[in-house]
């Protein structure tokens, strides 16, 4: 859905983002900071600004509807989808690097020896693996021949790993060091896999209502404000340089699969290939400046 909006004079924009969806649940920390520095950069020629966070915990599904009357919220940081890219108004910026793509696996103790053995996605395939049932990358395993077990809820999803009721349950390299160790406490069986990652195209943008073009234009502006100052870049390796280091990606191996919601080249339309992150990459020399 194509936008354009040309501040005519300084006003007061309201942002209203999601809810997370439980207190162990902490993906969207990042994106409601990256927000407030967005509206920060933009506040000299966009005005004042506030940020809220609703109080409705709610569905994938509920939150595009949601999000297109731009009520209970009007602005969200989601994996690209091509119903949210028609119905909402994208920013297409991906302003994770594209490093939630960057599946490692949380499994349990029981199974950490068969999947040191895993070096082909045939091998891993043999393996059910768990997924939301609205999430982005549940599609993109399923078409490329994954048996995905699916839960709507997502505290579910870790009780039912407890339980092997399936064996793999990759999540962004950004979400799984803070999810084991929130998780551990309910099921200390749970571990992270420190043998393979597999590499699934993942943009995150962020989606306003199409209610609220002059927010989407404040986002986009603020967003290439930052990322052209080095801003962006000091924040995200900040929040990010941890969880890298401790991944160890270039050691382990790497399996790739397309996804069909996501285009790479829209990926990159705005800020170029080079924004994004390579798996292989060593990311201790890397984080070394941000440190």
């Amino acid at each position: 859905m194509a936008y354009l909006y040309v501040p005519q004079s300084k006003a007061v924009d309201s942002f209203i983002i999601n809810h997370s969806e439980s207190a162990n649940d902490f993906r969207y920390e990042y994106t409601y900071a990256l927000l407030q520095l967005v509206i920060e950069a933009t506040q000299a020629d966009f005005g004042e600004a506030n940020l809220q966070v609703s109080s409705v915990v709610m569905s994938r599904n509920r939150q595009l509807r949601a999000l297109e009357s731009g009520e209970v919220i009007n602005i969200m940081a989601e994996a690209a989808n091509t119903e949210w890219n028609d119905k909402l108004l994208p920013v297409y910026i991906p302003i994770r690097k594209g490093v939630q793509g960057f599946r490692v696996f949380i499994i349990t103790q029981n199974n950490a020896e068969k999947l040191s053995h895993v070096k082909s996605l045939e091998q891993l395939m043999q393996f059910p693996t768990g997924s939301g049932s609205q999430w982005t990358t549940k599609i993109a395993m399923q078409q490329a021949g994954f048996n995905v077990v699916e839960s709507t809820h997502y505290d579910s999803l870790f009780n039912m790993l407890s339980k092997e009721r399936f064996i793999t349950f990759g999540r962004g390299v950004n979400e799984a060091f803070q999810e084991v160790t929130a998780y551990q406490k309910l099921y200390p069986q749970l571990m992270l896999d420190e043998h393979l990652v597999l590499h699934i195209p993942l943009a995150t943008y962020f989606y306003v209502s199409p209610n609220q073009p002059r927010l989407a234009e404040r986002v986009r502006v603020g967003l290439e404000r930052i990322i052209s100052n080095g801003k962006f870049d000091q924040f995200f390796y900040q929040h990010h340089c941890d969880f890298l280091r401790q991944s160890k990606l270039n050691q382990r191996v790497v399996l790739k699969i397309d996804n069909p919601l996501v285009s790479e080249q829209q990926m990159t339309s705005i800020v170029g290939q080079e924004f994004l992150l390579d798996p292989k990459s060593d990311f201790a020399s890397l984080c070394q400046p941000y440190q």
